[in-house]
């Protein structure tokens, strides 16, 4: 996997989004970083003997965008760090050109194999599930989830399909005022939603920030995104970045436009604020015993959120008629994501065919199909964790909150208290 840029890059945003509150520590950091990035993609590129075609693809694009990243990081740094920038960039080219000399790997080598998702689902995802049961659970799950979302679109026009609502609801979308407010507000209004009904503890002691994506860092973020604090950081402050892409146009048409992929910000706030990633990252991190924290099981933190997304339909958080909509066509497509993840890793699917999967089932565009698969295939079993973690909560739900009498603030609150393990160990060792 010739991931070096990537990884480097990673790293150097990390710092550079630190730099927003301590800038002399960021840039010292990127400094050192610099100082050795030579070294480093020389010894990577050496490690590479055949590189897989789609990762190979994918450090292809990652090198053509490198120049936007490289300008991020001038701005950042300022002319004196001219010389070690130019430096790095000379390094990319040089890693970039000795991939590209080497032999390809056999077609489809992505594939971890049977035997290493099965492995994986069993050490990770904490399930006792052969393959074949987790294909059969996502079909009927897929089966399930289109049926409900049959019954919903059919309440607005029975001719259309959900993506094709949802767009026209996403282009009827307004709102007065600056979008970062309106994040904000409605950050604060689901808190308070949740917070009202009584669905969960409220950490204390913890800061939110929501704020814009900076200047130079626009082109790397999606719409939105969450940086969780540290395990072991005395100040727990998340910062839930917003990325207007509306303040870099000039007519109204093109701003507004911008402001509409934004759509769908309740859940959003659910999902990355309160009480998603931030509540439930916090809440891991204040664990008694220090090394707990040093978890993060994806099967847990990802079926978290879903299950938020849920509790602000069952709970009637958003008053708007889209929100259940909206909800139901991104629990389709997170469904179908167990069924892509696993016939890719199994040899079932080659790249192509899973980018086609989500084309035909979930309505994506082939470029975001693509986007989505590239994840796919570095990260097996870690895409249909969402769904699988969600639906382990849901049978936890039943067995503790319906057949025990458990409220819903009980349930939730010992789900978040023994931080990010899968919820069979969970089930299995602190339940009785």
């Amino acid at each position: 996997d010739p991931s070096a840029v990537d990884d480097l890059f990673g790293v150097l945003l990390h710092e550079m989004q630190r730099g927003e509150d301590e800038p002399a520590r960021a840039k010292r950091n990127i400094r050192n970083i610099l100082n050795q990035s030579q070294k480093f993609l020389l010894q990577s590129a050496k490690l590479i003997k055949y590189p897989e075609l789609v990762w190979r693809r994918i450090m292809e694009q990652s090198v053509r965008c490198s120049s936007d990243f490289m300008e991020a990081l001038r701005v950042f740094m300022g002319p004196k760090s001219e010389a070690m920038i130019g430096k790095l960039e000379r390094s990319v080219a040089r890693y970039h050109a000795a991939i590209m000399k080497k032999p390809l790997a056999p077609k489809n080598s992505f594939a971890l194999g049977e035997a290493g998702l099965q492995r994986r689902i069993r050490d990770e995802l904490g399930l006792d599930y052969t393959l074949a049961e987790v294909e059969a659970i996502a079909l009927n799950e897929a089966g399930r989830i289109e049926d409900l979302l049959g019954k919903e679109t059919k309440k607005y026009d029975s001719n259309k399909s959900a993506g094709e609502i949802i767009e026209i609801a996403r282009s009827e979308w307004k709102f007065s005022g600056e979008l970062l407010e309106f994040y904000q507000s409605e950050t604060q209004r689901v808190a308070k939603g949740f917070r009202s009904r009584k669905a969960v503890s409220f950490p204390k002691g913890d800061e939110l920030d929501v704020r814009l994506v900076p200047e130079f860092m626009r082109h790397l973020y999606p719409t939105a995104a969450y940086s969780s604090p540290g395990p072991f950081e005395k100040r727990q402050r998340g910062i839930f970045w917003v990325n207007d892409l509306s303040l870099t146009k000039t007519t109204l048409a093109d701003k507004l436009s911008e402001v509409q992929q934004h759509f769908g910000v309740s859940l959003t706030c659910a999902h990355e604020a309160y009480p998603g990633h931030h509540l439930q990252f916090v809440t891991a991190n204040k664990h008694k015993r220090k090394w707990r924290a040093l978890f993060a099981h994806a099967i847990f933190y990802e079926g978290w959120t879903l299950w938020c997304e849920q509790m602000m339909t069952d709970l009637k958080i958003d008053s708007s008629r889209w929100t259940k909509i909206i909800q139901l066509h991104d629990a389709l497509w997170r469904v179908h994501r167990i069924l892509v993840d696993l016939r890719l890793h199994t040899g079932r699917y080659t790249y192509q065919q899973g980018v086609g999967h989500l084309q035909k089932y979930v309505g994506f565009t082939k470029a975001r199909a693509e986007a989505d698969v590239n994840w796919y295939t570095s990260s097996p079993a870690v895409p249909m964790s969402y769904w699988l973690g969600r639906l382990e909560n849901d049978r936890l739900y039943r067995r503790l909150v319906k057949k025990r009498g458990w409220s819903l603030k009980k349930f939730n609150d010992w789900l978040l208290s023994h931080g990010t393990l899968p919820q069979s160990w969970l089930e299995k060792y602190m339940l009785d």
